[in-house]
């Protein structure tokens, strides 16, 4: 991944790559649904399904990790914010 926010922290930039890849993840996953499975697009499940796989990430691999799974699905970018 080749981007890096100037602004943040590395920290705060580890976690915006975590998020992409679990946005870039659920897409493909929603791709091979529709292609394999026959389903339809449901744009909600895939931001629902990227704020989940994101969060158990962060949880799992960033030791700094210190946000509850209701707060990160009430406002993201406070928890990335708050990282220092």
């Amino acid at each position: 991944m080749s981007f890096h926010l100037a602004q943040a922290s590395s920290k705060q930039n580890l976690v915006l790559k975590g998020v992409w890849a679990a946005i870039v993840r659920c897409i493909w996953d929603q791709r091979n649904s529709i292609l394999f499975k026959q389903e339809v697009v449901d744009a909600e499940e895939i931001l629902q399904m990227a704020k989940l796989k994101s969060w158990l990430w962060m949880k799992h691999r960033a030791a700094f990790h210190t946000y509850s799974f209701a707060d990160w699905l009430l406002n993201s970018f406070i928890c990335i914010k708050s990282i220092k």
